[in-house]
């Protein structure tokens, strides 16, 4: 199919994300003057990215072809990263669109919902109690492990836990989610300090695991760690990324979200925008305002 369309579809001139970015603008559009260049050129000023306007032109042939696979127009980002709408209505319009109808299966929202309540039950009965919107009773955390290509990400469970020790309420019930092995020994430093941890792994029974198609369980494991009071996550890593987006889309605080790493610990509680590092982390652009058609800005962080 590749193949094919690159032989006989007409293919735009875009290259990969972090040389360009694509402006949707009604002016340039219609008239080929742009109504709001300043918007534009401050969401494409980070790295110095090349402005490209959608025009007429590209609408015109019957096959259109933008080739996002591999260099150099491998559209390694976030898509809110790559693609700006002027009109804020517009945009977030299809930022609800994404939000609303690109999700997860409903079975795996529901195995995730009885690891929550199992989860929130034991809380309570520890005296923790959920927030007004039925979340909360724990925290999680995301530790990526494995086979990691950011070697630098991958700090030891000592400073884990010293970097996050003061973010977990005392004897709080923590959610991880990880491909560590050796889940017991490497998580030792939570549990000697009194927090009782829990695994997807520890929820077969309760969910049915080994029925499921096993291309779930990171979907699972990604639903249950997103309803947690807190959450602390892996630089880096996209899987955290999606968790706090999906903390995003429940109205949650990115004041409750940290990193492990020292040094990316707070980033989540600053604003910025949009950056050439864009996948690195999710970014308040993705649901900050979009049911309001708000620009998202550092005053409603």
């Amino acid at each position: 199919i590749h193949d094919y369309l690159a032989r006989y579809a007409t293919q735009p001139n875009i290259t990969a994300t972090h040389h360009q970015c694509l402006v949707f603008d009604k002016g340039m559009f219609d008239k080929g003057v742009p109504d709001d260049p300043e918007s534009a050129a401050k969401f494409c000023s980070s790295g110095k990215r090349k402005l490209v306007y959608v025009t007429k032109q590209m609408q015109e042939p019957s096959l259109l072809y933008i080739q996002g696979g591999k260099p150099p127009t491998r559209m390694l980002a976030h898509y809110y990263g790559y693609l700006h709408f002027t009109d804020i209505s517009i945009g977030n319009y299809y930022k609800r669109y994404i939000r609303d109808l690109l999700h997860f299966r409903h079975e795996i929202f529901c195995a995730a919902g009885k690891i929550v309540k199992f989860l929130q039950d034991a809380a309570k009965a520890q005296g923790f109690s959920t927030d007004d919107e039925g979340g909360g009773g724990y925290s999680s955390l995301h530790v990526r492990r494995g086979d990691f290509q950011y070697k630098k990400m991958k700090v030891s469970a000592d400073e884990w836990y010293a970097n996050t020790k003061e973010i977990w309420k005392q004897d709080e019930i923590l959610y991880i989610a990880t491909d560590e092995k050796d889940k017991d020994t490497f998580f030792k430093p939570f549990s000697s300090a009194g927090h009782k941890l829990y695994f997807l792994s520890d929820f077969n029974d309760l969910v049915g695991l080994d029925s499921m198609d096993p291309n779930w369980m990171g979907m699972i494991d990604v639903v249950v760690a997103s309803r947690g009071r807190a959450f602390a996550g892996t630089f880096r890593s996209t899987f955290s990324g999606y968790i706090n987006r999906l903390r995003g889309y429940y109205g949650l605080s990115m004041k409750d979200s940290w990193f492990g790493q020292l040094k990316e610990k707070n980033m989540m509680h600053e604003f910025h925008n949009v950056n050439l590092d864009t996948y690195a982390k999710e970014w308040p652009d993705a649901w900050m305002g979009i049911d309001a058609d708000i620009a998202p800005s550092q005053d409603i962080l």
